[in-house]
Formats: structure tokens, sequence, C-alpha cells
């Protein structure tokens, strides 16, 4: 195990398994790296903090410890994992390829100021937002909405989006400014906590995977 706080530059996936690791996002403690694993395709040795897994293609993959203890896990489509850091190789030995996002938390494990609970998300809007994991100061949540849809006024501690199905949203700010994004298909980005609502203003059902992070920066 690596100190779930710090990242160990000389196993940074990124550095050891370019090919197989690509830094999308990396800002306030936090990075959103693609993972891209075609059938046979193994990684050195490598190391990460705690993390968020969230499996968009899946497929069988070897995981293998410090120790050469070995198992194998059969990841989903929609499979969501928080995972204390660790230090592992990983082998595909399925035969589709494997893809994810994994988001790596540089934060101290320790719960950051709490938003007000009567503002959560998932209790505002329990029928927009799933709780998909919850563990470790980080919940996943799974906001879907469809066109013409709208939420209360809520707030999200430091997070991290990504965009399963897009559309066109509308953010309204506590101070009532609006503004409408474009919510394309595998969009990422690393977002301040803050409080607002949200419509769908596109044509079509939207489903925005939302990782919050619930710990101080360093």
């Amino acid at each position: 195990m690596t100190d779930s706080t710090t990242q160990n530059q000389d196993m940074d996936a990124a550095k050891v398994a370019p090919g197989l690791y690509t830094v999308v996002k990396d800002s306030m403690g936090i990075r959103v790296l693609n993972i891209l694993y075609k059938p046979g395709d193994s990684s050195a040795m490598h190391s990460h903090p705690d993390v968020v897994l969230y499996v968009i293609d899946g497929g069988k993959g070897e995981f293998t410890g410090k120790d050469g203890s070995k198992h194998v896990i059969d990841l989903k489509p929609g499979m969501t994992m928080i995972r204390g850091a660790e230090t592992h190789s990983v082998k595909n030995v399925g035969t589709t390829t494997m893809k994810a996002i994994l988001v790596e938390v540089n934060r101290p494990n320790t719960a950051a100021a709490t938003p007000d609970p009567k503002m959560d998300a998932a209790k505002v809007a329990p029928t927009l937002y799933k709780v998909m994991a919850d563990s470790m100061n980080i919940r996943v949540l799974m906001a879907t909405y469809k066109p013409g849809a709208s939420s209360p006024m809520h707030t999200h501690p430091d997070n991290v989006i990504y965009v399963v199905e897009g559309t066109k949203a509308e953010f309204t700010a506590k101070d009532g400014t609006k503004h409408t994004m474009d919510m394309d298909n595998g969009m990422t980005a690393i977002m301040p906590g803050g409080t607002h609502s949200v419509k769908n203003v596109g044509n079509k059902t939207t489903k925005v995977l939302v990782i919050e992070i619930n710990r101080p920066q360093k």
C-alpha cells in the first residue's frame, strides 16, 4: 500500500504505462485518467492513491499485488468502485477491450467542512441523483435528467463530472445567474464545490457521473 494522500511518482501509472493510462484532468489534488486495455495488454507494477473506478466498457482484469497474489475481476459496464491506495499490475485476460475512468484523490482522508445536509442533491432530488457508492469521504452519484427535468437548488462539495450521455443543460447559481452548457458524451471536468440548480434544456435524456470529494485540499 502507498500513502493514500501521496502519489508515488516513481510508480505513477501514467508514467509507468502511458499507453494504458492517459491523464485527462489534474487539479485541486484530484487527477482523472482514461484507462484503455486491449485484450492481452498488461502494465508494469504501479501505484495509485485512493481512487474511484467507473467502468465504461467491460472485460476481465487480472490484478497482481506486490506479494505476487493474483485475482481476476469481471468488470461490467457501469460498475463503480471506491478503493484505497494500492500497488499492483493489471492484465486484460478477457477477449474485449476494457475502458474505464479512474479518479485519483491526492487528499487526506478526513472529512472537509460538511455541506448543509438539507442541500444534499440525493435528498433534494432523489429521483434525479442515485448514490452508486459512498465511503472514505468520497461519494459517487449518477445524475439522470430527462428532457425538461429540473432539480431544486442543491450543493456539491468539490467534484468530478463525467458525462455518460450528453445533452444541453442550464445551470442556475444562488444569485440567479444562469448559464447553458453543451454536455457532450465523455466530457470530463474537475469542479470546485458550489450551489446550483440544473435543468435539462436539451431534447434527450442525460446521464452524468458526479464524484463528490468531501476531503480538504492539502
